[in-house]
């Protein structure tokens, strides 16, 4: 299998999980050693906080990871990350300090969260073979364009085509 970081895996109806049913995650790294991505579409329950975290996946980790879609947050003297995916950049302290402190952030080009998705070395690719998992390009416009609650109805490919009306 190729590599598919930087790309977006959606879960087939097919995966009956309690966690994973209907994620779309974004793919961070691919490879022998096993994969890492997040979860984009599972809002997290906060109150006190004074902005949005989603559940990245079920793995712990110690404090938290954003991703964003600003390239005026880069100074002209900054060399620019590599991109996770076209318009999709992995945040610094800096960048992450910028989107939680300013009230001019944009909240729709930017995803703060808590927990990953993990997969052992060929978990993943065991999990494919088993149709669970369909891998579609990934890109700023899907990852901040689309709402959370909607993406997974956009972007999971048909599996039965619609009745017909006639």
């Amino acid at each position: 299998m190729s590599n598919i970081a930087g790309r977006l895996l959606i879960a087939r109806l097919t995966l009956q999980d309690g966690f994973f049913g209907r994620a779309v995650i974004l793919m961070l790294q691919h490879g022998p050693e096993g994969a890492f991505g997040l979860v984009l579409n599972r809002p997290a329950k906060t109150k006190e906080l004074p902005f949005n975290v989603y559940v990245g996946g079920p793995c712990n980790m110690d404090g938290l990871l954003m991703i964003h879609g600003c390239d005026e947050w880069f100074d002209d003297s900054d060399d620019k990350p590599p991109q996770v995916c076209p318009g999709v950049y992995l945040a610094t302290a800096d960048q992450f300090k910028k989107a939680t402190e300013s009230s001019d952030s944009d909240p729709q080009r930017f995803r703060i969260f808590t927990g990953y998705a993990g997969w052992g070395p060929k978990q993943l690719e065991g999990e494919m073979e088993q149709g669970s998992w369909v891998v579609v390009p990934a890109d700023g416009n899907v990852i901040f364009g689309i709402d959370v609650h909607e993406l997974w109805e956009r972007l999971a490919p048909m599996t039965m085509p619609k009745p017909s009306m006639n």
